[in-house]
């Protein structure tokens, strides 16, 4: 027997957030895949209950409206509950590919794997294609991206993609769960738990055949990729690449750099002027956060308080069923 295959009864979580229709859609695509899932938890932050139908007794619907507008909280109390030995969570705004249960308990069975990024598709032309190595943090602060790529076989990742990601339950309890400190659109929250594992010295592969389809659902508030979305992403990157280098990374002062010599890029005197606004906003929200946040030397990936107590005791009370 592989030394991984005891390991990948598989709980599958889904956090919502007045999204009924996609979470209720997301949920069908799992129909399918029930025989390879041990359960699945739906934390639903939305003012008004709703248990979703597809949901089976086995399941767990939580329904948290304190942590509306806290995805990655959401994230930790699903935690809370989950019970299997891979624990993967996924957006209530995809959909699953047939097979995407078995080939991602097979990633686990077949690799040494602590946490697997897969396959996410947007329907956008060009994407099976990617020049750049897929979900790297590069020596200049930037990440590359390609999660909706067509790969031959697995490949070695520094991040994933928080719409489809997969962890061992071992190492999620190791870690503490995740830092639900990036605020905004919670941009940032999958790549940093991506690098703390990284940090761990322990491996993540991006598995090109565990697949979904990413139909992404209108934000409740702002816009995808509007002016908030924006400096949020600013100040959430640089608290990222501070706790993962160190207040001195000089990717940090690399990706700064480029930031204010973007400023020029756009052609005609408005939009380089709102640019600088944006940048220069984003830049001094962002020092001030990583300087409350990090510090000189790189942050330890694993967290030490109460609420990671907690998660950490979850996850070691509720032993896995090995069927």
């Amino acid at each position: 027997m592989d030394e991984h295959a005891e390991d990948t009864t598989l709980s599958v979580c889904v956090v919502t957030y007045e999204r009924p229709a996609f979470v209720d859609r997301c949920l069908e695509s799992l129909r399918g895949e029930r025989a390879e899932i041990l359960d699945v938890v739906v934390v639903d932050a939305s003012a008004q209950a709703c248990r979703p139908e597809a949901l089976l007794e086995n399941d767990t619907y939580v329904h948290a409206p304190e942590l509306a507008g806290w995805m990655t909280r959401s994230r930790n109390r699903a935690l809370l509950h989950a019970r299997g030995a891979v624990i993967a969570f996924l957006d209530d705004d995809v959909v699953v590919h047939p097979g995407w249960a078995w080939r991602l308990r097979e990633a686990f069975r077949r690799t040494d794997a602590a946490a697997i990024a897969g396959r996410t598709l947007n329907g956008r032309p060009g994407e099976e294609t990617y020049d750049a190595p897929v979900g790297r943090l590069l020596p200049d602060g930037r990440l590359t991206e390609g999660f909706a790529a067509d790969r031959p076989q697995r490949e070695r990742v520094d991040h994933g993609i928080g719409a489809n990601m997969s962890f061992r339950r071992s190492v999620l309890a190791h870690l503490g769960g995740f830092r639900d400190d990036y605020p905004g659109t919670a941009l940032r929250e999958d790549t940093d738990i991506f690098l703390r594992v990284r940090r761990l010295g322990l491996p993540a592969y991006f598995d090109p055949a565990v697949v979904v389809d990413h139909l992404p659902a209108p934000h409740v508030k702002g816009a995808r990729f509007d002016t908030r979305y924006k400096l949020y992403g600013r100040r959430n990157h640089m608290v990222l690449l501070a706790r993962d280098g160190g207040l001195a990374s000089p990717a940090l002062r690399r990706w700064a750099v480029q930031q204010v010599r973007d400023i020029g890029e756009p052609s005609g005197a408005r939009a380089r002027l709102q640019r600088a606004g944006v940048v220069a906003l984003g830049l001094g929200f962002g020092a001030v956060a990583m300087l409350r946040q990090a510090r000189l030397s790189p942050t330890d990936p694993v967290r030490r308080d109460a609420e990671a107590d907690r998660i950490r005791r979850a996850l070691a009370d509720r032993a896995p069923d090995r069927s």
